[in-house]
């Protein structure tokens, strides 16, 4: 009887130890699978801040190159607007060569507002106010291209550095109107607009 009494006691400290090291053994556990946890985060983290600089650098890149697209237009149009005088093969060189790379590396909104200037630019008698309306539009679609998308400057604030009388010109001052509005008031009809002549 005290034989068996013993092996219990012995089982029973024997299953008390084996208790006591699960139990202590649960906190090493979890430790472990949270520094295994950690690890991976900050591998994942690692490889996020890696994609994170290399999206980065590619979008420098990008911006780089929109600006050496725009740069030699927007270089045109001030010479056009400081009356500088140009051959007229100059001329359609550098337009031909921006059409080509403002198509690839611009913006739908800037490639629009091209479009939109250079067909006013292509019938006789357009309103002088809605050449600047639209050369606006295209050199703040392009503002936005190249890294301000959030721009809120208007065609008066842009204008306004290269023109003297903007706000007291009678057609001038009405510039910040929406094009739609702007092309009633003085009775034009954008081409892309006209239904073709049958």
């Amino acid at each position: 009887m005290s034989h068996s009494y013993l092996m219990v006691a012995a089982q029973g400290k024997s299953l008390d130890w084996r208790i006591s090291l699960a139990v202590a053994a649960i906190p090493a556990l979890a430790s472990i699978m949270a520094a295994a946890i950690a690890a991976r985060s900050a591998r994942r983290a690692k490889k996020s801040e890696i994609d994170a600089q290399h999206l980065r650098d590619l979008e420098a890149r990008i911006s780089e190159k929109k600006y050496d697209v725009y740069k030699p237009m927007i270089n045109l149009l001030k010479d056009i607007l400081n009356q500088r005088a140009m051959s007229e093969d100059e001329f359609k060189n550098l337009i031909s060569e921006f059409s080509a790379w403002v198509t690839i590396f611009g913006s739908d909104e800037a490639v629009r507002a091209f479009h939109n200037f250079m067909q006013a630019t292509y019938v006789p008698n357009t309103p002088p106010v809605i050449l600047m309306k639209l050369y606006a539009e295209f050199v703040i679609s392009a503002r936005r291209d190249m890294g301000y998308p959030e721009t809120a400057i208007a065609a008066k604030h842009f204008l306004g550095m290269r023109i003297s009388d903007l706000y007291s010109h009678d057609e001038l001052a009405k510039v910040d109107m929406s094009l739609a509005d702007l092309c009633r008031e003085v009775g034009w009809t954008p081409p892309w607009e006209q239904a073709p002549a049958s």
